[in-house]
């Protein structure tokens, strides 16, 4: 069962706008030595949309083999068609990946309906061999996977969990309540971190988890152990952090905060551009208030 605190880790990329592996050995390095359980290649936060799928396999390769083997890598393998998708899976489980995360294809949304959907997943799952997570994130997608064909996907043997970033705590709950024993629900930001353990997450795949891995871990241990005052005490600290990365800024923001907390976060890929000097500040202040950066 996949549980606990999972970052979908940036790539950082230098001046001409390649994977910068030195970077990225240094903050494999880093995340290695957190309490994080595991680490997402290829998601979101790590520009997946610029990247070719040479780039895409080189990436899973290195991020493997350099990362803690104690800790589990789950690689992105979302893709327009289902014959690139599976193509992916393949060589993510190759190259040892621990699972896949799946982003449901979207650019002909219209046609996107259940149906069509079900038969998509069923078939990455029957071909992937390793297990599969669903990924529902309507922001970017335009399609919010419901919750009746999220149950009844969980009942593949190889469909094992969800990173549902929809933000709707009502979906979220319904989710824990529909799915098979055993299907593990995560949140998909770390604003609503606290409040989807109580109703049955069993962790979260977060972005904030890129700079701040230990206060994320603290609040699902805080919460294991029952002690849900300084498990909100540390909740609230991650909250304005977390908006400036994920929703205000983005990916632009969150590369800022790395450099700045230790990490290397390279140069986002055009057209993503790095933030202007008072975006700068504005992130730096943010993370002095919530303790993680001395002024």
């Amino acid at each position: 069962m996949f549980k606990g605190i999972f970052t979908p880790i940036v790539t950082p990329f230098n001046e001409l706008e390649e994977v910068d592996y030195s970077k990225m050995a240094h903050n494999l390095d880093r995340w290695g030595q957190t309490d994080l359980d595991g680490i997402v290649v290829l998601g979101t936060n790590g520009e997946f949309v610029y990247l070719g799928m040479e780039e895409k396999v080189e990436l899973i390769k290195f991020v493997v083999k350099n990362f803690n083997p104690d800790k589990k890598v789950i690689a992105g393998t979302g893709c327009e068609s289902t014959r690139d998708t599976i193509a992916l899976c393949l060589e993510a489980a190759e190259a040892g990946a621990h699972a896949v995360l799946v982003l449901p294809p979207h650019y002909y949304k219209g046609s996107m309906n259940e149906e069509v959907l079900y038969s998509h997943y069923m078939e990455v799952a029957d071909n992937s061999p390793v297990p599969v997570m669903l990924y529902n994130m309507p922001k970017n997608t335009g399609i919010n996977l419901s919750v009746s064909l999220v149950a009844k996907l969980s009942q593949h043997p190889n469909i094992v969990g969800i990173k549902d970033t929809a933000g709707n705590i009502v979906q979220l709950a319904e989710l824990v309540r529909d799915t098979a024993e055993g299907f593990s629900v995560f949140a998909g930001n770390a604003g609503y971190l606290l409040p989807a353990l109580s109703i049955g997450a069993v962790g979260a795949t977060a972005a904030t988890a890129n700079i701040l891995p230990e206060m994320c871990c603290q609040v699902v241990k805080l919460f294991s152990e029952g002690k849900m005052e300084e498990a909100k005490a540390v909740q609230q600290r991650l909250l304005e952090p977390n908006s400036l990365v994920t929703f205000k800024y983005g990916i632009p923001a969150l590369k800022a905060a790395m450099d700045m907390l230790g990490y290397q976060g390279g140069m986002p890929r055009r057209p993503l551009k790095t933030l202007a000097v008072r975006e700068k500040e504005l992130v730096k202040a943010a993370l002095v208030r919530c303790g993680a950066l001395q002024e």
